[in-house]
């Protein structure tokens, strides 16, 4: 092998290297999932509003398929999407399943740009008196690593009392008591 035939393979070895370790730095960071009911204190059977939200922390790199389902615990039961962006134009389109009877959806969005976070939001109901911990799967995309699931807890507690029935003072049973026997009397002379 001559010397120039030497430099060439030298240098294609340190290009080649060089690729190598450009890729490593370009590894996506995980996506982030945080969630919250609002309100987070529901009578029994009320209403509260699930968010979810997935964000890329990454500023120049978009997350390609990013995924998450949820399944509600016993005590809360799902009842139907009332909106969010997951799955439209936005993040390159998706899918957004959900099924009420199963107490569970699932979310897929194509991309979502650097810095892009989406959201999705449910309707559900707090059967159950106690404080129920809600917690997602993990989130996916397919370029990174997955991020850690998110939770979120809503408190049901027992109906609004029924309003309080008035009551009387002793003096004032009394003037009742007085004046009933006043009416008996005037209709038992009548």
């Amino acid at each position: 092998m001559n010397q120039r035939s030497s430099r060439l393979s030298i240098l294609t070895a340190v290009l080649i290297s060089a690729s190598f370790t450009g890729m490593a730095y370009a590894q996506a960071a995980s996506p982030v999932i945080s969630k919250s009911f609002d309100p987070a204190v529901v009578d029994l059977n009320g209403a509260s509003v699930l968010t979810v939200t997935v964000t890329n922390p990454n500023v120049a790199l978009p997350l390609t398929d990013v995924q998450f389902s949820d399944t509600m615990p016993a005590g809360i039961d799902l009842i139907t999407q009332t909106g969010g962006t997951c799955s439209t134009l936005a993040t390159g389109g998706g899918m957004f399943l959900i099924n009420p009877g199963t107490e569970f959806f699932t979310s897929t969005s194509s991309v979502l740009a650097g810095g892009q976070s989406c959201t999705i939001t449910v309707l559900v109901h707090g059967v159950t008196l106690g404080v129920h911990l809600n917690t997602t799967s993990t989130v996916n995309a397919s370029n990174a690593a997955s991020g850690p699931p998110a939770t979120a807890t809503l408190t049901v507690v027992g109906a609004a009392s029924a309003p309080a029935v008035p009551t009387l003072s002793i003096w004032m049973m009394m003037t009742l008591a007085a004046a009933l026997v006043v009416a008996a009397a005037i209709k038992l002379r009548a």
